[in-house]
């Protein structure tokens, strides 16, 4: 059953694949300049007190230069059954769970088609049970690192293992553990 779950999980993750901007492209001297401006569409598996769940995002932002770039990223939990122990089951409460924040990214050129990225997202997440009322926010730190592949001078590819880490968390019966573990990602990226 958990091969199942693991198995769902990481073609989920494929499929729902990130594309992000931080994309090189050619300038008439024959040297790589980045895009300035990206956009990547995430499809996130994570940890989610002790089982997986999945998460849809965006990540915007600017490049500063071939090495930083600074920008905003937002990720919702998708309320779907997994598995037997996944947090939104048939006749339960279903879980509202969302986090996003300020993300900076340091980009290594591999070469003219990879790039290797050490990120840090810090911000804030808020859960909420639907039926059972109130909510709680919560601070997050997400440190990761991602390879991507530019496939045009507009568009790529990105694969991202992650660490979430939660502090604040006193929600029903939740706590910093509850949302703090090992999530990666899959994203289609946009350069402009």
């Amino acid at each position: 059953m958990k091969l199942k779950k693991l198995i769902l999980v990481v073609l989920t993750t494929f499929i729902t694949c990130q594309l992000s901007a931080q994309d090189i492209s050619h300038n008439q001297s024959g040297s790589f300049s980045l895009n300035k401006v990206y956009i990547d569409l995430v499809g996130k598996a994570a940890t989610l007190n002790g089982d997986w769940g999945l998460f849809g995002g965006i990540r915007a932002g600017y490049n500063f230069n071939e090495n930083f770039s600074l920008g905003l990223i937002a990720h919702g939990l998708i309320p779907e059954k997994i598995g037997s122990s996944y947090i939104n089951q048939d006749n339960r409460d279903e879980l509202h769970l969302g986090y996003g924040g300020v993300e900076a990214t340091y980009k290594l050129t591999v070469s003219d088609k990879f790039l290797l990225n050490g990120m840090m997202m810090i911000g804030a997440g808020r859960a909420d049970y639907e039926n059972l009322g109130g909510d709680d926010y919560f601070f997050i730190v997400e440190p990761g690192v991602a390879f991507n592949y530019r496939l045009t001078d507009w568009f790529g590819l990105g694969y991202s293992l992650n660490y979430r880490f939660s502090s604040g968390v006193n929600y029903a019966d939740f706590s910093n553990a509850s949302f703090s573990g090992l999530s990666t990602d899959l994203s289609f990226k946009f350069g402009f």
